[in-house]
């Protein structure tokens, strides 16, 4: 017979399988909740295109088309809407050039208008997303207030 203390003993290898199991989900739990309320300090993957944006269009005055209501830097004085309907242009090839003045919309410019000027000379259009893959053109006036004759002196 074998000597006391010798042999088969029992371990408790149950309870620390479960006691591990326990430590490893509730350190998951907790990294996922300090990820939910800090998540702006994990998202680092930005695109240089208009993949992924959904801060889609919104007029930024009354008319777009007849008022230069899109700014930003290079361009104080203005630009028209040139589009009365959104265009469809691919996302991957539109690339980010600055945020307008109201920080509410991206503005764009085709990849083969990019490098052929200035990326923002009034001679290139820019663009404003609406959508998936449509977007609203910008540049210089195209659009005239239609005529209205004045009354008599």
């Amino acid at each position: 017979m074998a000597a006391p203390g010798t042999g088969n003993e029992l371990r408790d290898t149950p309870g620390r399988l479960l006691l591990g199991w326990a430590v490893l989900m509730v350190s998951l739990v907790i990294l996922a909740w300090r990820i939910h309320l800090n998540s702006a300090d994990y998202e680092w993957t930005e695109y240089p295109t208009a993949l992924g944006d959904t801060r889609y269009y919104t007029p930024l005055g009354e008319d777009d088309r007849y008022a230069p209501n899109l700014r930003f830097p290079g361009h104080e004085s203005g630009l028209y809407r040139r589009s009365a309907e959104p265009v469809t242009l691919d996302d991957a090839t539109m690339l980010k050039l600055t945020l307008e003045s109201t920080g509410k919309h991206l503005v764009y410019q085709r990849a083969e208008d990019f490098g052929s000027s200035s990326s923002t000379s009034t001679a290139s259009a820019v663009y404003l997303k609406s959508g998936e893959n449509r977007y609203v053109e910008f540049g210089a006036r195209k659009f005239y207030p239609p005529y209205v004759p004045k009354v008599g002196p």
